[in-house]
């Protein structure tokens, strides 16, 4: 599989998603965690139904994370047309979303309509490491996003370039929010890491994505990271609806 699908559904309004915003220049560690499933859905209106169901149970209003269903818009060689986007703000939320669910009739319920409703495709887990994401950043409901994922193959020499591009003016000034993040399960899938840009509508994104390529930053970065990465995938996804839980 040539396109590391999981890194789409994985960037798509990654700290907004999970109810924190940050601009974070020095940590290697996670800011928090996702869980990203693709699927093949012909009705999206009772998939949407199914969701909502789902989160106003006891249960589903109970465990501590976000949930974003979003919508292809480029998915390459995937089938996949939407994807559900689980976010935790570290390892005991997602422990606690799960034994909250494990034990839930709600949940159940909510599996096997999925399960009529979807043909399941992918799923990953992944951990996010940078997120320029202020209030502000972003001001619709359903923004969209690009995905570069990529394969580091020289990591000391990759972050060093990225730490440099990611304190420039092109990144931190950048129109949207940005994300830096690292797969830590996806199945077969190439791919190690990604960087998600993000704005209210594709065409601000693709103006925004142009001035990007153009601007001399981002010129010294791609000298300074040659050799030290591999594309995978480029690709493109749109929020249709979220729900928060505060936890």
């Amino acid at each position: 599989m040539k396109n590391f699908k999981s890194i789409v559904y994985a960037a798509v309004l990654l700290a907004l998603s999970a109810g924190v915003y940050a601009d974070d220049h020095a940590t290697n560690g996670p800011l928090f965690y996702g869980q990203s499933f693709g699927f093949v859905a012909e009705d999206a209106g009772a998939v949407v139904a199914a969701m909502e169901k789902w989160r106003s149970s006891k249960a589903g209003q109970s465990g501590p994370n976000t949930v974003v269903l979003i919508q292809n818009v480029v998915n390459g060689e995937f089938q996949s047309t939407h994807g559900v986007n689980v976010f935790y703000q570290n390892g005991a939320a997602m422990d606690e979303s799960a034994a909250i669910s494990g034990s839930s009739k709600a949940w159940a319920e909510f599996q096997s309509s999925m399960d009529e409703l979807t043909e399941s495709e992918w799923e990953n887990m992944y951990a996010i490491l940078r997120a320029k994401a202020n209030e502000g950043d972003i001001s619709t409901a359903n923004p969209v996003s690009i995905i570069y994922s990529f394969t580091v193959t020289d990591p000391a020499g990759f972050m060093a370039a990225f730490d440099t591009f990611w304190n420039s003016a092109a990144v931190q000034d950048f129109p949207g929010a940005v994300y830096l993040g690292q797969s830590l399960a996806a199945g077969m899938m190439p791919g190690t890491h990604f960087v998600t840009w993000v704005a209210d509508s594709r065409g601000k994104l693709m103006e925004a994505m142009n001035a990007l390529r153009n601007s001399a930053d981002a010129a010294s970065y791609m000298a300074a990271a040659r050799g030290t990465r591999t594309l995978e995938s480029t690709n493109m996804s749109v929020e249709v609806k979220r729900w928060i839980n505060e936890g």
